[in-house]
């Protein structure tokens, strides 16, 4: 076959055809993006909800919870333990030991105090042979009224809000967690 002939043979495509190719290229485009828009965007409204709508994504802890019977506490420390429902983002938990608190009796008057050392957030101990409040880690005493005796603590034991339900016959204690290692109380 001749050069002329083999020229005949093979098809160019005309300026129509780049065109409607083009067209499909970007019709066909346009389609999976939108197809990908309507997969992608709940998930990213979901998956961004808390931060987007300004939600506290995690809580637990802020109200006040019944740690025990009135007429438990005395003149003798008692460590309680607090337990509450935990909010972290989409998931919901229940009956979640937040924290520890140690509960005494002062000249009639009950007192709260986180179990957590102020100076490095160790756990603080009642030591009954000294009647004080100790952390074993870094050798920190505080008295029964949470004062601070010894040690490197910055500051007293935190005390902790609490107030008496039913007609004084439940104690009630809210936790809450502040930064160590500083003499300011700041709430974490």
């Amino acid at each position: 076959m001749s050069d002329e002939a083999k020229g005949q043979d093979t098809q160019t495509p005309s300026e129509g055809d780049d065109t409607r190719r083009a067209f499909l290229k970007v019709g066909v485009g346009a389609l999976g993006a939108g197809l990908a828009a309507v997969v992608v965007a709940p998930a990213l409204r979901y998956s961004l909800w808390p931060l987007a709508e300004g939600v506290e994504v995690t809580s637990g802890g802020d109200e006040f919870v019944v740690v025990g019977k009135r007429d438990q506490f005395g003149a003798v420390p008692v460590k309680v333990d607090i337990f509450a429902d935990r909010v972290d983002a989409w998931n919901r938990t229940k009956n979640v030991k937040i924290g520890s608190a140690w509960v005494v009796e002062l000249d009639g008057q009950l007192h709260a105090f986180s179990s957590v050392c102020p100076h490095l957030g160790c756990a603080v101990d009642y030591e009954a042979e000294s009647d004080k409040f100790v952390c074993p880690c870094h050798d920190s005493a505080f008295g029964l009224d949470g004062a601070h005796e010894a040690g490197p603590s910055p500051r007293p034991l935190d005390q902790l809000e609490f107030e008496e339900q039913q007609d004084g016959k439940l104690l009630a204690i809210r936790f809450e967690r502040f930064k160590q290692g500083i003499e300011d109380k700041v709430k974490v």
